[in-house]
């Protein structure tokens, strides 16, 4: 009988899976936790390999390109898997590898021939990147004499949603516990990111889907922690790339960590942190090439001060103007229902009080596909755009007046178009001109410097 007690779950992100030097880091990470005695069995869940996933979607993109797409990834992980296993256990691989790289073959002539990719074939064909994952790292940790095995099979039952699908819980639950009571190892390697219908197709759960993928899987086995083992040592206080002076925020409470995931902080998947709620588990995200982690775990405590921003700069705002809007019910639901029609993400709104203007922040790519539909509209009198940019300021701290209001002072001289609050009152939103973006990401990155050592 299968027994949740003492599993700890660790993910292992694709942009760490290149090269045989990586996959040393893996296997040494790997051991250390199943040398502690706190717990008996590890679910290991992969990402795709290493730009994998792009490479699939290029296929999908360029379907004349599609069979050579496929050969190279192919090729990619057999390269990968010849220098990392030998023996048997390469036969073992190489056989298990050619076998999906058929199917994998066969669809990519299909989509060559039919020049046509629905939801469903998508998914099916982007859930090769974890399986062959899967391979190749549970070959390379059987060869290495840990007591590991795979489970190819998505380990999550979804809906039909493809692209997007929602888990179901309490089928997943069942799903999950049959497959593990059936394999008896220490370490089993599962693909991320993919699930399966009850109807037995391939779904995806969006990308970034493999961190939530495995907080699920903590949620439905009850383990006390989740690892998610990526590029970097933890959560920074910004994006390195941008600010130099970053750090490593040590601990987030689930309200902030929900918050910095929804803003697209490390490229998480939105809902990786749901899980959390009513249970007792914690996650914590660490680097494989150096030391550092971030903690997730609890709720707002008075030590939670400020934590971090993300700042986002390919931003349109389109200002609607009319007097035919004004105190008439349903406008606003007109306007925002224009933009679901058109397939438009809404990523901030704003209304005055007057009613006599209503603003839209949503994503340069999508706004002349919306302004076409609302200049449909006869209740719409003049529409101006503008290229903007957001920055969120992230913290527990933003509760206490003190703190907001120095936030508030030090964005103001940035004149802020408007400003939003976020879930619990844990994070701040400026939407500034995209000119000044660059500049207020680094002045709001000085504040939160201030007070998470206060």
């Amino acid at each position: 009988m299968f027994s949740s007690s003492l599993i700890r779950i660790l993910k292992i992100g694709g942009s760490i899976q290149k090269d045989e030097k990586d996959y040393e880091l893996i296997l040494k990470k790997i051991s250390k936790y199943t040398e502690e005695k706190d717990y008996s069995r590890h679910i290991v869940v992969t990402s795709a390999i290493k730009n994998v996933t792009n490479q699939l979607l290029e296929a999908l993109q360029q379907p004349d390109k599609a069979v050579d797409i496929v050969s190279d990834i192919y090729d990619k992980h057999i390269r990968i898997l010849s220098k990392l296993v030998d023996g048997r256990e390469f036969e073992k691989a190489f056989k298990d590898l050619s076998k999906l790289a058929d199917e994998l073959y066969k669809i990519a002539w299909s989509i060559r021939v039919l020049d046509e990719v629905t939801p469903r074939v998508k998914d099916y064909f982007l859930s090769f990147g974890e399986r062959l994952a899967v391979i190749v790292l549970s070959a390379y940790l059987s060869n290495n004499k840990m007591d590991s095995d795979k489970v190819l099979v998505p380990p999550l039952i979804t809906d039909e949603n493809y692209g997007e699908a929602n888990i179901l819980f309490e089928d997943s639950s069942k799903h999950l516990i049959s497959i593990l009571e059936e394999i008896n190892k220490q370490v089993i390697v599962v693909p991320g990111f993919i699930g399966l219908t009850k109807q037995n197709k391939y779904t995806t759960i969006g990308r970034g889907g493999s961190d939530y993928t495995a907080t699920v899987i903590g949620k439905l086995l009850n383990a006390r922690e989740v690892r998610l083992i990526t590029e970097v040592p933890g959560i920074m206080t910004a994006d390195p790339k941008k600010i130099s002076n970053t750090v490593t925020i040590p601990r987030l409470s689930l309200e902030e960590a929900i918050e910095l995931s929804q803003l697209g902080a490390k490229r998480l998947h939105p809902r990786t942190f749901d899980p959390l709620f009513n249970s007792n588990m914690k996650v914590i995200i660490e680097g494989l090439y150096e030391e550092g982690n971030t903690v997730i775990e609890g709720f707002c405590t008075p030590n939670d001060l400020l934590k971090g921003i993300v700042a986002k700069d390919d931003l349109q705002l389109i200002t609607i103007e009319s007097t035919r809007i004004v105190g008439k019910i349903g406008s606003a639901a007109k306007i925002t229902d224009e933009a679901k029609q058109a397939n438009v993400n809404l990523v901030a709104l704003s209304q005055p009080i007057s009613e006599t203007v209503i603003q839209l922040v949503i994503n340069s790519s999508d706004s002349q596909r919306l302004i076409n539909r609302l200049n449909q509209l006869d209740l719409i009198t003049n529409i101006e755009t503008k290229d903007v940019g957001a920055v969120s300021i992230v913290g527990c701290g933003l509760r206490n007046k003190e703190i907001s209001t120095k936030v508030m002072n030090r964005a103001s001289s940035f004149d802020p178009i408007f400003i939003s609050r976020g879930l619990k009152g844990v994070s701040m939103t400026f939407i500034v001109d995209k000119r000044q973006t660059d500049d207020l990401a680094k002045e709001l990155h000085e504040v939160v410097l201030e007070w998470s050592t206060k």
